[in-house]
């Protein structure tokens, strides 16, 4: 997902919001999120990747090595807040994954205002 770093290039801010969908691979999003931690070292990144075949989707949220201004775990709880989506993680890395297609664009603007 190329485009994942092309967005921060182009976010004001430290928070960067995409959607790229690969399915639900975790190995998948952890390669995406590796590869843009290499190339992004100021911006925190939220990504969506949804599988519209099994209507659901995950939500990762990243922050590169050093950047504690942005707490991912929260930002991933409160985006999908009211999704029952599921999941875990820590401080500079949280992935959640969320049953129904539908409430993705709901998710990326709770992400947004985050």
């Amino acid at each position: 997902c190329d485009q994942v770093v092309e967005a921060a290039g182009a976010t004001e801010g430290n928070k960067v919001v995409v959607r790229c969908d690969f399915g639900l691979d975790g190995k998948v999003a952890k390669a995406v999120t590796t590869a843009y931690g290499k190339k992004v070292k100021d911006k925190a990144l939220f990504l969506v990747s949804a599988d519209e075949s099994a209507d659901s989707f995950l939500v990762i949220a990243f922050a590169p090595k050093g950047m504690k201004d942005v707490d991912c775990k929260a930002w991933v709880i409160a985006a999908t807040e009211g999704t029952g989506g599921k999941g875990g993680g820590k401080k500079d890395s949280a992935q959640f994954r969320v049953p129904g297609v539908g409430s993705i664009d709901g998710v990326l603007e709770k992400a947004r205002s985050f």
